[in-house]
Order: structure tokens, then C-alpha cells, then sequence
């Protein structure tokens, strides 16, 4: 159905999962300006979304909402899933622009329906602009070779993430890998095999990780996954899995001969509980903190090996030179939290599972 929409905007084209009766668009309780206005605040895809879905609620109080553009992989989604669901095909001067489902406990009348294209007609423009946004950046946070995430889209959904486990108390972690004797099998058989060796360990990635999992190539023969809310033993099983499926790869070179590649990886977690507030150890700083380890002192006027130092104190209950340093530095060591800092860990564990004899999986200590 197409709509018409306030101020000659460009309308959307609403495809309804329901059957809609022959009528004229109903004036929703919206107004207009303030939806317009608030919809058309930023150029962020997520907040566009969401601001759409606080606007749809006050509508008709749906229970969730979920949006899909298959041709670039977005998918994102708000409150919960329920019975009653109202699917919308969206399209905007012959563009697609992927899909918007409702949810609620009971069925959406024909009033309701009227109320949401109402306002789905004003939120054109709004939504094709962050779309396009989303999708230029999309790119630049492609490695062009695998199609996987870059290090730019590491650093950026990385980071969200890392914030998301330490605001919820949720675990997360991080796959450090990369092949074992890669350089021979450029040398052997020419880089246009090795691109295909990269490529099909990209589908491997992809094939045994989840939608919500963020794979990336950091360059050369170096991948990296971010698995939010996952524990160390979890993570480590999926390392294992992606060990095992390379192990199964049957490759052919152009001169014929048989390529069987393996992988080696280190896994590093950050469990719920291990980042300390500064507030929550300064609290517990007393007078027998004074004395301060040396190798702290040392440490002062470098932040970032500061960081460090106390990172490696505080899996353990903190002491008395952790809890000093934070006290004299005001730095706060979110450990685990840090993207840097949990990508080392992670590293660290790779070479040591390549000086243990390669195709190997090690846990970060």
C-alpha cells in the first residue's frame, strides 16, 4: 500500500503480512512535527530504529519489534518476541528497505494498522538516509578479500560491545588465529591460492560462529572472533570446532597437489564480575595501602603499562598495590574490559599454542 505522508516527504511503500481493508490512511494521535523531528535526529541506524519503536509503541503498545535488510546483513531488534506478529515490506522509490515486524500478546485491528502505515509513511526518508549511512560504513569496515570485518569494525563494534558486558555483568570473549605455515603455502603455490586458502577459512568463520558474533581478518593469514556473552569454556569449545573443520578442509593446488591447512588459536575471556568500579576499591583502600610495589611506582608516569600491571593483579581478590596505584593514578582498570588488553591476552596464548607444535588451542592465563 502506498502511502501518503506529511509535507510531501517521500513515502514508503508498505507490503502488510494482514490483509488491510480498502481505506483511507488514519490520522494517528502522533504529531506529526515532534515525529519528524525526532526521527530525523540522527543519522545512526540504531537510534532511528529505536526511536521509530518508541513512537510505534505509543501507538499501539507493541511488545517487540524486530527489522531485517537481507542484502546487507542487518538485523536488529527490540522488547520481546510474542504471539501476534504484523510483518511490513518496506520500499521507498523502488528501493528496498528490508523488513519491520511487530509483536504483541493480542491480534493488531484494522485501526491499528491504519495508525502504524500512518506513521511508517513519515519515516521514509529518515530511514532510507541511516540506511545508506550503515551500509557506507558497512564497507569500510569490510576486508575486501574474505568479506569479513576489518580492524576498523573490530575497533568500533569491539569496543560497544566490550562496554555492553561490563554495563550487563556478561561474559565475552575473543578468538586469536592464524594459520600455521602460511607463508610455505604462498611460496609453494602462488598468492592467488593463498586468497582462496583465506577465503575458504573466511566460510569457516562464518559457517560455525553466530549471527551476533563479530569475525574479523586483521590482515594477512590473522582472524579474530568476538563471541559477546560467551565464557571461556564456551569460546574454547568453539575454537575447537573451527580447529577441527580446518583440519577437515581438502584443498587442491593448481599443480595438483594436496594442501591439508590447520589452524592454531588462543582464546582469552572476560567473565561477568571481573571488572571493579574505581568507587568499589576505593573503598576498601586503608592506611596499610601505603606501601606501594615498586614496580608500580615505576609505572606511574606510563598509563598504559600502569594498566597493565594492575590488570594482572585484579582476577584475584585486589591488593593493597592495586587498590594504592588506582588511589595515586585515577585510572580505572575495567580488567578483561580493555579491547587492547583482552586482544594481548589473547595473542599470548596463540604463540604459546604455535611454540607447543601449531594446530593447537590455548586459554589465556
Amino acid at each position: 500500500m502506498n502511502m501518503t505522508s506529511h509535507a510531501d516527504m517521500p513515502s514508503l511503500t508498505l507490503v502488510s503480512s494482514v490483509e488491510s481493508p480498502l481505506r483511507q490512511p488514519a490520522e494517528s494521535s502522533v504529531e506529526p512535527i515532534a515525529f519528524l523531528q525526532a526521527i530525523s535526529a540522527s543519522l545512526e541506524l540504531e537510534r532511528v530504529l529505536n526511536t521509530l519503536s518508541r513512537f510505534l509503541y505509543d501507538l499501539v503498545a507493541h511488545s517487540g519489534w524486530e527489522y531485517h535488510h537481507p542484502e546487507s546483513g542487518v538485523a536488529r531488534a527490540g522488547g520481546k518476541p510474542d504471539r501476534h506478529r504484523l510483518e511490513y515490506a518496506l520500499t521507498l522509490n523502488a528501493q528496498t528497505m528490508g523488513t519491520l515486524t511487530l509483536m504483541r500478546g493480542r491480534r493488531f485491528s484494522d485501526h491499528d494498522q491504519q495508525r502504524i502505515e500512518s506513521l511508517l509513511g513519515l519515516a521514509g526518508s529518515a530511514l532510507s538516509n541511516a540506511l545508506q549511512l550503515h551500509l557506507t560504513n558497512q564497507q569500510l569496515e569490510r576486508d575486501p578479500l574474505t568479506g569479513l570485518g576489518n580492524r576498523r569494525a573490530l575497533a568500533a563494534q569491539g569496543t560497544q560491545w566490550l562496554a555492553d558486558s561490563f554495563r550487563y555483568q556478561q561474559p565475552v570473549s575473543l578468538l586469536v588465529m592464524d594459520l600455521d605455515r602460511f607463508k610455505l603455502v604462498n611460496d609453494n603455490f602462488g598468492h592467488p591460492f593463498g586468497d582462496h586458502l583465506l577465503r575458504t577459512i573466511a566460510e569457516v568463520l562464518r559457517s560455525l560462529t553466530r549471527t551476533a558474533d563479530l569475525c574479523v581478518r586483521l590482515g594477512g593469514d590473522e582472524f579474530v572472533v568476538l563471541l559477546p556473552r560467551t565464557d571461556l569454556a564456551e569460546a574454547t569449545e568453539c575454537a575447537e570446532r573451527i580447529r577441527r573443520r580446518v583440519n577437515q578442509l581438502a584443498l587442491t593446488a593448481p599443480s595438483g597437489e594436496a594442501v591439508q591447512p590447520s589452524i592454531s588459536i588462543g582464546v582469552a575471556s572476560c567473565r561477568a564480575g571481573m571488572a571493579i568500579r574505581q568507587e568499589q576499591m576505593l573503598s576498601e583502600i586503608n592506611d596499610e595501602a601505603a606501601q606501594t610495589h615498586t614496580d608500580l611506582n615505576d609505572a606511574r608516569g606510563n598509563a598504559r603499562q600502569m594498566r597493565q600491571i594492575v590488570a594482572t593483579l585484579l582476577p584475584h581478590p585486589p591488593t593493597a598495590e592495586a587498590l594504592t596505584a588506582v588511589a595515586q593514578t585515577g585510572i580505572i582498570p575495567h580488567y578483561g574490559i580493555d579491547l587492547d588488553l583482552l586482544y594481548q591476552r589473547a595473542d599470548t596464548a596463540l604463540y604459546a599454542a604455535k611454540h607447543a607444535g601449531t594446530n593447537q588451542v590455548m586459554q589465556a592465563h
